[in-house]
């Protein structure tokens, strides 16, 4: 496997010459993720703030001015891109296993402050290789985890897995959710725009893509939003449902559970009141007329759901983890559950709202807020020197 084509024109020569102050490695849209709408709302929000950052995708895009290189999800190329950039700062934003075992080892002896996110609500969902029962796995995991000097986490459940296995003093509990700027609050194409606008009431679902966990089950839970619609629509008939997909299904497998998704409602009679919509922000839908719903079987601190809370949208979702204060939740899997819920906010009744444990932003400040200090402070240790091995 090679490393990407050599960058061209200006971003070529800055990224040649230039110590940057921070070298993220992570998504950038497209697609449309949380921890890809995370990135593209906080480097502006960087730069603003006086620091020289720079890019390495995690997908294969360079488009995006900010980014220097694409890591094409390929391991090999998280080990050692990152020496092709002089940096005083790396922070990874975790994403699979042999990735963070890659980026650990390619810090050899740089100089250069290391930092990782884990966007997980769950260690053993999330990062099973930390609890594994194989004893070279785990320590190979904690060793990976060691060679970072600050670990971020979005999440109180997995601070505190952290904190116990890892290390107490270098954990830092800040949630991705960055608000959303002017322009990617627009409209959509004419299509979805009618479809969005004129719905008296719509229901917005988030997933990446269609994908299984472990157990078989599906992890964004659109089969739950399926079937609790289907149960929904004869007692609301000012009801729409809009699916925001980041990726179109890509597997037979997943393929085949969209269309007997599809099937479904066709049976009901209710196809034309569903819209699946794929590759579009999810920021336009959150209007005075949505109900967001995330019915996931697995999750960290959604950015999602704050972006909605932020919008002044009612948010229902699963009790996978703990949600932020105001939302509704139901039993994870239980469409029943969902329905019922989902009827209560729509018919503007009290629900009962579990906010124990869930991390706010400190009075007067912002997530952003924090992790820019955050930055700071590990720039203030951080030498000048060529972030490379």
């Amino acid at each position: 496997m090679t490393l990407p084509e050599p960058l061209d024109g200006q971003r070529a020569k800055r990224a040649s010459r230039e110590e940057l102050d921070l070298l993220l490695l992570g998504p950038v849209p497209p697609p449309f993720g949380g921890i890809s709408v995370h990135l593209s709302r906080l480097v502006p929000l960087l730069e603003r703030a006086g620091l020289s950052v720079g890019v390495l995708n995690h997908f294969s895009s360079t488009e995006a001015p900010c980014v220097l290189g694409a890591l094409k999800k390929n391991p090999l190329n998280y080990y050692r891109l990152p020496k092709r950039f002089r940096h005083r700062m790396l922070h990874y934003h975790h994403s699979r296993w042999p990735h963070l075992i890659a980026v650990a080892l390619g810090k050899g002896k740089s100089q250069a402050r290391y930092i990782v996110t884990l966007h997980a609500g769950d260690v053993q969902k999330h990062l099973p290789q930390l609890v594994s029962r194989v004893p070279l796995v785990a320590r190979l995991t904690r060793w990976a985890l060691h060679r970072f000097d600050l670990i971020v986490v979005v999440e109180p459940s997995i601070a505190a897995a952290i904190r116990e296995r890892v290390d107490e003093q270098r954990v830092e509990l800040v949630p991705a959710f960055i608000e959303p700027g002017a322009d990617e609050l627009g409209s959509y194409d004419a299509a979805l725009e009618t479809f969005v606008r004129g719905a008296d009431t719509l229901l917005v679902v988030p997933a990446f893509s269609i994908q299984f966990r472990p157990d078989g089950g599906e992890l964004y839970g659109i089969d739950t939003a399926v079937d609790a619609f289907v149960g929904l629509a004869a007692q609301r008939e000012d009801l729409r449902m809009a699916v925001f997909m980041a990726r179109e299904p890509e597997r037979p497998r997943s393929r085949e559970h969209l269309d007997r998704l599809e099937q479904t409602l066709e049976r009901a009679g209710l196809r034309d009141r569903v819209r699946v919509v794929f590759g579009q922000p999810l920021a336009p839908a959150l209007r005075p007329n949505a109900t967001f719903v995330r019915p996931t079987r697995a999750d960290g601190d959604a950015v999602s759901i704050r972006e909605a809370i932020s919008a002044g949208v009612p948010v229902v979702a699963s009790d996978v983890v703990a949600r932020p204060p105001g939302v509704v939740t139901f039993p994870v899997g239980d469409s029943d559950q969902l329905a019922s819920a989902l009827l209560a906010v729509l018919n503007r009744q009290t629900v009962t709202v579990d906010q124990a444990g869930v991390a706010q932003p400190a009075a007067g400040g912002s997530f952003a807020e924090r992790l820019i200090a955050l930055y700071r402070s590990e720039l203030e240790r951080a030498p000048s020197n060529d972030g490379a091995a």
